[in-house]
């Protein structure tokens, strides 16, 4: 569950970021999605690693799809892209942590709570998520919702569901240099 909420928080960063922070990402994502549909399939993500020289596997590759598809639709839509393939270290700045508690945080008391994180899911388009259990995974304290400290403890301790997103950068990044400029090549 704590990657679920993990994955809303990363993708909540990733929407606040500037176009100057992400760099060149919108370019490989628009190469990436070669029928200009707004959304990466399976097979548009593995054709668009093979073209950067990944040799991942298709199980490999299926593994980065889940791991970055976080409404669970089956494409990567532009915002879970860029919230899969950001530096970690754009992830943990505070102001960007602050911004995305401050999302979540609908009323400003200073935590998340299960109405809150609850709104937010139904934003995202997600229904059919076990919200206690979520709370449940960060509340250190148990009281119940999420603090600032516990929230950011998250961020920056992650989990599991990291290591797709990882894999899936390093993957992307690999030959980002050699796509956006080919002259050097």
């Amino acid at each position: 569950m704590c990657i679920l909420l993990l994955s809303l928080f990363f993708q909540v960063i990733a929407e606040s970021l500037s176009e100057e922070e992400i760099g060149g990402l919108r370019e490989l994502f628009k190469m990436i999605d070669a029928d200009n549909s707004g959304t990466i399939t399976f097979d548009e993500l593995k054709d668009g690693l093979k073209r950067v020289g990944s040799e991942l596997t298709e199980h490999e590759i299926q593994a980065l799809m889940d791991a970055a598809d976080i409404d669970n639709s089956g494409t990567i839509d532009y915002g879970e892209f860029i919230a899969a393939t950001l530096h970690m270290n754009k992830l943990e700045r505070e102001e960007n942590l602050v911004s995305a508690f401050s999302f979540f945080d609908k009323d400003g008391s200073g935590f998340i709570t299960i109405d809150e994180l609850s709104q937010a899911c139904r934003q995202f388009g997600l229904d059919d998520v076990h919200l206690e259990d979520m709370i449940k995974d960060v509340d250190q304290n148990n009281d119940g919702q999420i603090d600032y400290s516990e929230f950011t403890a998250m961020m920056r301790k992650g989990n599991a569901g990291a290591t797709g997103r990882r894999t899936m950068r390093n993957s992307l990044n690999l030959n980002l240099g050699d796509i956006l400029n080919p002259s050097n090549s």
